[in-house]
C-alpha cells in the first residue's frame, strides 16, 4: 500500500509543480485579462472629460484628457510589466493590452503636438508660480492638469470608479503613478523621522542649556507679541487714514508739506469789521499756616488778562460773488475799498481749503494766519512716530534674542519710547514750519505780481 502511495505521489508531483509554475507566471504576467474590456476608448475619454470639465480654466480640459491617456497607458504597463516596465510589458502583455497602450500613447502625443496651448503674450517672461496665480495661462494650466491626472490619488480614484467595476479598482490604483509617488513620500517620511530621532539623541546632553535659553527667548517673544499688537493696530489706522485721504471729498488734514494745496481768490473789500475780546482769568491761593513751625502763607490772587483781535472781511470777488472770512489776531492793515487776495490752504485730494493768509494788493502787505495754517497739519505724524518708536523697541528686543545677550531689552524699550516722542515733536514742528513757509512764498509771489 505504501508503495502504491509513493508511486501516486511521484506521478502527480510534477503536474502540481507545473501547475504552480504556470499560476506564478500568470500572476507575474498581470491581472485578469477580463479587465481589458473596461478600458475606455480614446474617444470615450475625450467625451467624458469634455462633458464633465467644460467650465475649467483655459488649457485644463485638454491637459486632463492627455493626462488620462498617460495614466491608462502607465497602468497597463505597470500591470503586465511590473518592475521591468515597458520591456516586460512588450514581452508578456496580451495583444489587446498592447494595442490599448499604443492608442493611449499616440493620443497623448497627438494632444501634446497639435493641441498643446501656445504661450500667451501676457504669460511670457513670468515664472510658473506667477502664471498659475493668474489662472489664464493655458500652457501652465495644461501641464498642471495633465500631472494631476497621474499623480493625485483622488483623480486616479475618480478614473477607476468611472470605468472599472469594484473588483478591478484597487489593482488599477495600485499600479498607478500616484501609488508609487505615495510610497516614495512614505519612505522619505520614514527616513526623515529616523534622522530626527538621531538628532534628538545627539542633542540630549545639552537639553538643560537649551531649555534655559528657550525660556529667556520665550520671554522676549512675549514682549515682541505685546509690541506687535499696538504696532498692527497703528499700521491698520495708518492704512485706513491713507485710504480716507485718497477718497476725500472735503478738507482733509495733511501729513506732508508735499500734500499742501494752495489757491487764491481776489476781490475788493467792501466792509471791514474789527473788534476785540478781553479774557480775564483769576486764580487764588488759599492761606496756609503750619501748626508746628509757625510758617504761614498769606492769601494771594493772580489775574491774567488776554485780548484777542477779531477781523472780518466782506469781499466782492472779481467774478461778482461776495463772501466773508474771519481771522483772529491777524496783524494786517485793511480798509474798505482795498483790493485784497485771500490765500487758501488745503489738501491736494479734495482741492479745498481754509483761509490762511491775506495779501493787501494796494499796500503789498502780506499776513499769514499761523494758527489757521497749523490746523491744516494732521496729528497723524504722532501716530507715525509712535509706530516707528515701537519698531525701534522691537528691533532692540530682537537683537537681544538673536545674539543671546538678553541685556538690552529694557534699554531697547526705553529707546523706542524716547524715539517715539522725539520723532513726534520733530515731525510735527517741521510740518508746521514747512506749511507756513510755503504759504508765505505763495502769498509773496501774489504781492509781487502787482
Amino acid at each position: 500500500m505504501a508503495n502504491v502511495l509513493r508511486r501516486d505521489v511521484r506521478r502527480y508531483v510534477p503536474g502540481v509543480l507545473v501547475a504552480l509554475l504556470v499560476a506564478g507566471q500568470v500572476e507575474a504576467a498581470g491581472p485578469d485579462e477580463a479587465s481589458l474590456r473596461y478600458y475606455p476608448t480614446v474617444e470615450q475619454v475625450r467625451e467624458d472629460v469634455e462633458a464633465e470639465r467644460r467650465d475649467d480654466r483655459p488649457g485644463e480640459v485638454e491637459g486632463r484628457i492627455s493626462g488620462q491617456y498617460l495614466l491608462l497607458a502607465e497602468v497597463l504597463e505597470s500591470s503586465w510589466g511590473g518592475r521591468h516596465g515597458p520591456t516586460s510589458f512588450d514581452a508578456q502583455a496580451p495583444e489587446k493590452a498592447k494595442r490599448l497602450r499604443d492608442l493611449y500613447l499616440d493620443a497623448s502625443a497627438e494632444s501634446g503636438t497639435h493641441r498643446f496651448p501656445p504661450l500667451q503674450p501676457e504669460c511670457s517672461g513670468r515664472t510658473v508660480e506667477e502664471q498659475k496665480a493668474k489662472g489664464i495661462c493655458a500652457r501652465v494650466n495644461y501641464m498642471a492638469a495633465q500631472s494631476s491626472q497621474r499623480f493625485q490619488p483622488e483623480e486616479v480614484l475618480r478614473v477607476a470608479q468611472r470605468y472599472f467595476p469594484s473588483q478591478y479598482r484597487d489593482a488599477f490604483i495600485r499600479h498607478s503613478p500616484a501609488q508609487e509617488l505615495d510610497e516614495y513620500a512614505s519612505r522619505i517620511a520614514q527616513e526623515r523621522q529616523a534622522r530626527q530621532r538621531k538628532a534628538d539623541l545627539e542633542s540630549k546632553y545639552a537639553r538643560h542649556e537649551v531649555m534655559r535659553r528657550r525660556v529667556l527667548a520665550g520671554a522676549i517673544l512675549a514682549m515682541l507679541a505685546v509690541l506687535a499688537v499696538p504696532m498692527v493696530a497703528l499700521a491698520l489706522l495708518m492704512r485706513r487714514a491713507k485710504r480716507q485721504r485718497e477718497r476725500a471729498t472735503s478738507l482733509t488734514r495733511i501729513i506732508s508739506a508735499d500734500d499742501l494745496y494752495l489757491f487764491s481768490r481776489s476781490g475788493r473789500a467792501v466792509d471791514v469789521q474789527r473788534h476785540s475780546k478781553t479774557h480775564v482769568t483769576t486764580t487764588t491761593e488759599t492761606p496756609y499756616v503750619h501748626p508746628d513751625s509757625w510758617q504761614s502763607r498769606a492769601p494771594s490772587t493772580t489775574t491774567t488778562i488776554t485780548t484777542t483781535d477779531h477781523l472780518t472781511l466782506f469781499i466782492k470777488g472779481d467774478d461778482g460773488d461776495e463772501w466773508q472770512e474771519s481771522f483772529v489776531d491777524l496783524r494786517v492793515a485793511v480798509r474798505a475799498g482795498n483790493r485784497v487776495t485771500l490765500v487758501y490752504g488745503g489738501d491736494r485730494w479734495s482741492r479745498t481749503g481754509v483761509a490762511v493768509a491775506i495779501v493787501n494788493m494796494d499796500a503789498r502787505e502780506v499776513a499769514v494766519d499761523v494758527l489757521q495754517a497749523r490746523r491744516i497739519a494732521s496729528r497723524y505724524s504722532l501716530l507715525r512716530a509712535a509706530f516707528w518708536g515701537l519698531g525701534v523697541a522691537a528691533v532692540g528686543a530682537t537683537a537681544d534674542m538673536t545674539f543671546g545677550m538678553f541685556a538690552f531689552t529694557l534699554a531697547g524699550l526705553a529707546l523706542g519710547l524716547v524715539a517715539a516722542l522725539t520723532l513726534a515733536f520733530a515731525w510735527q514742528r517741521s510740518l508746521w514750519a514747512n506749511i507756513q513757509a510755503r504759504i508765505r512764498v505763495f502769498a509773496n509771489g501774489l504781492a509781487a505780481e502787482v
